[in-house]
């Protein structure tokens, strides 16, 4: 009975023992395991905080390489008013119709813009002519002074002549001549290879003859028109 008796003694005193042990243990691995969750979590912040970080970097490089290219193009010749011309040319005329006793002498301006096509051989550009010119007629009540002028609509061609700084050209615009419907005309030799092409120069020099003729030139139903050299300077954009 002694021995029973010493045995549940122990019993009673070491079982407490052990599950104090044993919560000590318990206590001990869960600070480790939190420590290692926090020793976990810690680098996987930092490596998404270096990922937004990077993110953000590659943003402002995008932006200043395109702040970049928009600086380059606009240097380049990005204006909105690239590709377009503006050309004045003095007109002389020596032969016109019977409407005019004294042949119309003026000031033809043309613009051309950067819509075409290629034809071939030859370039294609959409252009618009305007001129006033001064005319007068001689009958029999006297004088008539009167001043025709030009608005019209059509286009170019140009031919580059191979091996030769020049082009051949040729223009055409139909609208208003005078009083009444009408078409205006103007061919020769361009210098665009050597002054533009060649030199980089802005400008270029058209040399040729401009033809105009009306249904009605006068007001009265007169169709007429006139022959006239010219020469005009063209300004690119």
């Amino acid at each position: 009975m002694k021995n029973i008796k010493y045995i549940l003694r122990y019993f009673v005193i070491i079982l407490p023992l052990m599950f104090i042990t044993l919560n000590a243990q318990e206590e001990e691995e869960e600070v480790v395991i939190e420590e290692a969750v926090v020793e976990v979590e810690a680098p996987a912040e930092e490596a998404v905080v270096e990922a937004e970080e990077a993110v953000v970097e590659a943003e402002e490089a995008v932006e200043d390489v395109s702040i970049a290219e928009a600086i380059e193009d606009s240097a380049d010749g990005g204006s909105p008013l690239s590709g377009w011309n503006i050309g004045v040319a003095p007109s002389v005329g020596y032969l016109s119709g019977a409407t005019f006793t004294s042949i119309p002498t003026g000031v033809t301006a043309v613009i051309n813009t950067p819509y075409g096509f290629k034809l071939g051989p030859f370039d294609f550009n959409i252009s618009a002519a305007f001129g006033g010119y001064t005319g007068s007629h001689e009958g029999e009540t006297g004088t008539l002074n009167f001043n025709p002028t030009v608005m019209g609509v059509g286009g170019n061609l140009t031919f580059n002549v191979p091996f030769i700084p020049f082009d051949v050209f040729g223009e055409g615009h139909v609208g208003m001549v005078g009083n009444g419907p009408g078409v205006r005309g103007f061919g020769g030799v361009s210098l665009e290879s050597l002054l533009k092409k060649g030199l980089n120069l802005p400008f270029n020099l058209l040399v040729g003859g401009e033809v105009f003729i009306s249904s009605d030139m006068a007001g009265v139903g007169n169709p007429s028109g006139w022959l006239s050299i010219g020469a005009r300077l063209d300004y690119g954009f």
